[in-house]
């Protein structure tokens, strides 16, 4: 059975999802209310928190099948819980999505600095490739 997947961080990222599934995937833009990005603790990618009035932009994967969710699965750090989530595209949909999204009791792991796309691509993204590949 196919499901969404709602990215906000490195597999946003065409030649992270790639690396990850061994897929070239096209996603849509999509937003999920009520969360916020933050950088996790030591690392240079983030992490999403319930924050009621805050907004995260993501990638809506859409379709996706179980053996490319257990490769992402796989991928993911142990700190996320996997769960479901509604997100709105661009058109104004409201789709049900799995979103990776740090719990409330593991707070603790992020640091108070906001993720920033660019400043990962610029910095981080050749090693970061280097090193899942």
């Amino acid at each position: 059975m196919s499901a969404h997947l709602f990215t906000y961080g490195t597999l946003e990222l065409a030649e992270v999802f790639s690396a990850v599934t061994g897929q070239s995937v096209v996603g849509i833009p999509g937003t999920l209310n009520g969360y916020a990005r933050y950088r996790l603790e030591g690392e240079v990618y983030p992490g999403i928190i319930a924050t009621p009035g805050d907004g995260v932009q993501g990638t809506l994967y859409c379709d996706l099948d179980p053996a490319t969710h257990r490769k992402i699965d796989h991928y993911e750090d142990t700190c996320y819980e996997k769960r479901q989530v509604r997100v709105t595209t661009k058109d104004g949909r409201e789709l049900f999505a799995m979103a990776y999204v740090i719990p409330d009791e593991k707070s603790r792991l992020l640091s108070t600095r906001r993720w920033d796309q660019r400043q990962f691509v610029e910095q981080h993204l050749e090693n970061f490739l280097r090193y899942i590949r």
